[in-house]
């Protein structure tokens, strides 16, 4: 996979967001099937705001916040 994949999928996941889905949906119709997503979501806690963690095969990490998803 490339980063053309990842963006991808960040934008995916991000259009999802916006059209009311929560993190529990976009998983399971997004992530959880996604030959890029590597294991389950974790949790980190960044600048005092907590993150739902997913890690790619790529070596990125993707997090969703209360303000999105973005690339860490």
């Amino acid at each position: 996979m490339n980063d053309a994949s990842a963006v991808d999928l960040l934008g995916q996941c991000e259009q999802a967001r916006t059209a009311g889905r929560d993190f529990p949906t976009i998983w399971n119709t997004i992530l959880k099937r996604h030959p890029l997503v590597r294991g389950l979501p974790g949790h980190e806690v960044r600048d005092g705001q907590a993150l739902i963690v997913v890690q790619l095969f790529s070596g990125q990490k993707l997090a969703c916040s209360t303000q999105g998803f973005r690339f860490l």
